[in-house]
């Protein structure tokens, strides 16, 4: 009988222990980007947001008269864009959905970083996963008003 109690609280505990990583809410960073490999020029972008800020890099490839570029803005809208996150169905996502930048068409990627993990979900360009359509046209209306970083 004390083996068979044993064995509940262990399984409960386990389960307790997977529940908290997921559920961690507390998100520290969110990074949005594309690349494209076979391109010259400013061939992929990162979009990085934190609370009161964003930041966007710029980098080069194929083009050394190019250099990498940083620019960054305050940013009001960061715990709006936090709220409109579903965590739970953001980590369950796989890494790589379909066939990111497969004949140069492209990737996009979000990654969300919380105060104890971090995951990253890349997939073709233009074909958002349905647990990302809540926040991504904030992203990318950041993104595009940072434009190059001109």
């Amino acid at each position: 009988m004390k083996l068979l109690s044993l064995g509940i609280v262990f399984i409960a505990t386990l389960f307790s222990n997977c529940q908290d990583e997921v559920k961690n809410t507390e998100i520290v960073k969110i990074e949005f980007g594309t690349s494209f490999g076979m391109c010259a020029g400013y061939c992929t972008q990162i979009l990085t947001v934190t609370s009161g800020n964003i930041a966007k890099v710029v980098i080069p490839r194929m083009d050394k008269n190019l250099q990498k570029k940083t620019c960054e803005s305050s940013y009001s809208g960061y715990n709006a864009l936090v709220s409109e996150l579903d965590v739970d169905a953001f980590m369950s996502l796989e890494e790589t959905i379909g066939c990111p930048d497969c004949a140069d068409g492209g990737a996009e990627w979000v990654e969300i970083t919380t105060a104890e993990v971090s995951k990253k979900v890349t997939y073709e360009y233009g074909k958002t996963p349905d647990a990302l359509l809540s926040i991504i046209d904030e992203l990318k209306r950041q993104y595009n008003t940072l434009d190059e970083c001109d």
